[in-house]
Parts: structure tokens; C-alpha cells; sequence
């Protein structure tokens, strides 16, 4: 993945999880995400482009602070990617740290491991 690639990724991924307006997030989501997305979290996993934006309209209904930030840059390795974030919730902040784990197929992500750190 080229340096331009992996910073076009950073950005639009953080913008996607930040992104309150549903038709701007699902515009963002599917220049990057292929429409079969599989999104996998220890406790569930999703599938497609409108789950991944169901649950971050979730994320924003139960906290309307939620607010995801890069910690580290975007690293990559042939097909894969990691993205180390944390996650500001609630009116005195809270922070949930974790990565983001992507593989790539066809220039967008097919995959999305979601790494939560032990709080």
C-alpha cells in the first residue's frame, strides 16, 4: 500500500466513525469499504457497508460525545493494515483505546478486526 493510499485510508476511516450525518457517512463508507464488508468485534460481527453505519448511528445515539481519534499512524503490509485509535465517550471523557486491524481486497477493505484494549 502506497503512502498516499494509507493516509487517504486514515482519514476517511477516522472521518466515517466521526461522521453524525448518515448520508455524509454512507457517501464516505463506500469509498473505502467494500459493500460486503465484514466487521468483526469480540462480542459480534457485521456484515455490510449499512450495518457498519447501523451501528455507528448507534454509537452516536447512546453518546453524542463519542469521538474517535488516531493514536498511531496508519501502518500497512501487503494486503493488511493496523490503526491504533482511542475512543472519547460521555460528558467527562472516558477513553477506550484499541486497533483496527484491515485487509484489503480490490483497493478497499474487506475486512475490519476491531481490537478493544482491557480497560
Amino acid at each position: 500500500m502506497d503512502a498516499q493510499s494509507m493516509t487517504n485510508l486514515q482519514q476517511v476511516h477516522t472521518g466515517v466513525w466521526n461522521e453524525k450525518d448518515r448520508t455524509t457517512r454512507d457517501a464516505l463508507i463506500q469509498t473505502i469499504y467494500a459493500d460486503g464488508i465484514i466487521m468483526y468485534d469480540k462480542d459480534f460481527i457485521l456484515t455490510g457497508t449499512s450495518a457498519v453505519s447501523d451501528f455507528i448511528d448507534k454509537l452516536f445515539a447512546d453518546d453524542a460525545n463519542f469521538t474517535f481519534t488516531v493514536t498511531k499512524p496508519l501502518e500497512s503490509t501487503q494486503h493488511g493494515a493496523r490503526l491504533y485509535w482511542a475512543i472519547r465517550t460521555g460528558p467527562q471523557p472516558n477513553v477506550l483505546t484499541g486497533m483496527d486491524f484491515f485487509v484489503l481486497e480490490n483497493e478497499k477493505v474487506a475486512h475490519l478486526f476491531v481490537f478493544m484494549d482491557a480497560q
